[in-house]
């Protein structure tokens, strides 16, 4: 039984990535996550930890399970929906606070890199 691989494949499945996306999000080669998914192996402290930082996901998710398919449904819908909005005021500002706001998304992106 591979129950951790399984919910991450889920999770990954259900927010419509690839594993190559997925992977690089949260700090992983895509064949460490495909042998996380196919139960090869376990994934480590740091890369559930990551998952649940980067993508606001349950620990209890992600280790037992626990409706996978329905959180994982309101996950990337309340995503979709904020990527949405923030379309929408992005259209809306200034060349200087967009390049403003490029530089904090790119200094963030960066800070979860590092963890």
């Amino acid at each position: 039984m591979n129950q951790i691989g399984d919910n991450i494949k889920l999770l990954r499945k259900g927010m419509r990535l690839t594993q190559t996306d997925f992977s690089k999000s949260i700090g992983i080669s895509q064949g460490t996550l495909s042998d996380i998914e196919q139960g090869h192996c376990n994934p480590s402290v740091e890369t559930v930890l990551s998952i649940h930082e980067q993508y606001g996901v349950s620990l209890e998710l992600i280790l037992k399970g626990s409706e996978v398919g329905q959180a994982t449904k309101l996950h990337f819908n309340d995503r979709r929906k904020n990527e949405e909005e923030l379309i929408e005021v992005i259209k809306m500002l200034s060349l200087e606070t967009l390049l403003d706001l490029l530089d904090y998304a790119k200094y963030k992106h960066n800070k979860i890199r590092e963890r």
